[in-house]
């Protein structure tokens, strides 16, 4: 037996005893390293691949865990504060990733193995779901990496499936009057006409359906003219409806409304029917017995108004779309649109709506020769 050496430099020798060709190695921490091999050259090429692990810190402790079971356990130990929105997706990914679920994390050919598995996808799954997929192995994967799991990040050499950018549609000043005249009509049904002020709303401000649906009257500052956006409205599969915090940090923000809307929203608060409530922590839109609207219900509503108002279908988020729009083309700053629609970064809302911002070349170079006193 070989006399035991520093740690990192190795050794190789004969076992007669099995015929075999032995590499033995100790890693950083003090733990002998063995293989066997029926070659000399295979086993120096062991370990001559073990010392250059060591020597680029990539080095990690063999494990037997497969894919699925990483993501479990990363799922339950580093995601547990996630948004439940964002869970679900995350299970609906991982249903999904059954044909690779008991690949090892270690596997040297986990890269191939993802992306075939991916490409595999392509006539099953919609681009964006696609996404979800290699999105969630991705995430899972980086923090294996973190954690010394895996030697590598293997995610970083599988091509990420591209994801559809949906077209962004706007309502056209007749359709948006063609709307509000049907709600207002005497013959519309008063299922229907009960949302003229959740229409208004979301025109108004440009905020997400569930989070004017999650609206309650403490977040209504009539004197301020503005409201407060904290929660949002979520339907979840066996649960029914929560409210959960906004997207992002910067999802919590003041709106403001304009004192027409104002108006609306006092109108609506003093009617005196027992379905409109008014304690601070009523919901301002709410079904007869004073809870939230499930967003769904919201949704087959708002197919009947469409069609009422013979305007062609288009989504809620249809508000929210024509009122950035609106804002960008008539010269409010990025900045501000971007911080009323609760956006954590303005580049966001520029690769969403940049196609409504004015083109104001013309105008600088005339302001520019003004500055510099040229003559045009």
């Amino acid at each position: 037996m070989p006399k035991k050496r520093e740690n990192g430099e190795g050794t190789v020798y004969f076992d007669k005893s099995r015929n075999k060709y032995c590499a033995e190695i100790y890693d950083q921490e003090g733990n002998r390293l063995k293989d066997r091999f029926n070659t000399r050259e295979e086993a120096k090429a062991w370990l001559d691949e073990l010392k250059a692990q060591f020597k680029r810190n990539e080095y990690v402790i063999p494990n037997d865990i497969t894919l699925s079971q990483w993501i479990i356990k990363w799922l339950k130990t580093y995601k547990t504060e996630i948004r439940a929105k964002t869970k679900l997706q995350y299970l609906w990914a991982f249903a999904h990733i059954e044909p690779i679920a008991n690949m090892p994390l270690q596997d040297k050919n986990a890269h191939v193995i993802v992306q075939e598995f991916l490409n595999s996808l392509v006539d099953k799954l919609a681009p964006n779901s696609r996404w979800k997929v290699y999105q969630l192995i991705e995430a899972a994967v980086k923090k294996a990496n973190q954690l010394q799991l895996v030697s590598k990040n293997f995610m970083e050499l599988v091509e990420a499936p591209k994801r559809e950018q949906a077209d962004i549609e706007i309502f056209t000043t007749s359709e948006m009057s063609a709307i509000f005249t049907y709600l207002r009509a005497p013959n519309t049904p008063p299922v229907l006409a009960r949302h003229y002020q959740l229409m208004m709303l979301l025109a108004t401000t440009g905020a997400r359906p569930g989070e004017i649906l999650a609206l309650k009257w403490k977040n209504v500052n009539f004197s301020a003219e503005k409201i407060k956006i904290e929660t949002t409205i979520l339907a979840l599969p066996k649960v029914g409806i929560v409210e959960a915090p906004p997207k992002t940090k910067a999802g919590i923000r003041e709106i403001t409304i304009p004192v027409q809307m104002c108006e609306i929203l006092k109108t609506l608060r003093g009617s005196g029917k027992i379905m409109y409530m008014c304690r601070p922590d009523d919901y301002v839109f709410h079904t007869a017995r004073g809870t939230a609207f499930f967003p769904s219900n919201i949704r087959r509503d708002w197919k009947k108004i469409l069609a009422g108002a013979c305007v062609e279908y288009k989504s809620l988020k249809t508000w929210r779309h024509t009122h950035a729009t609106q804002l960008l083309a008539k010269g409010v700053p990025l900045l501000e649109v971007s911080k009323r629609l609760g956006h954590s970064k303005p580049s966001h809302t520029l690769n969403l709506y940049g196609h409504a911002i004015p083109d104001f070349d013309k105008d600088i170079a005339l302001k520019v020769a003004e500055i510099y006193g040229i003559a045009i």
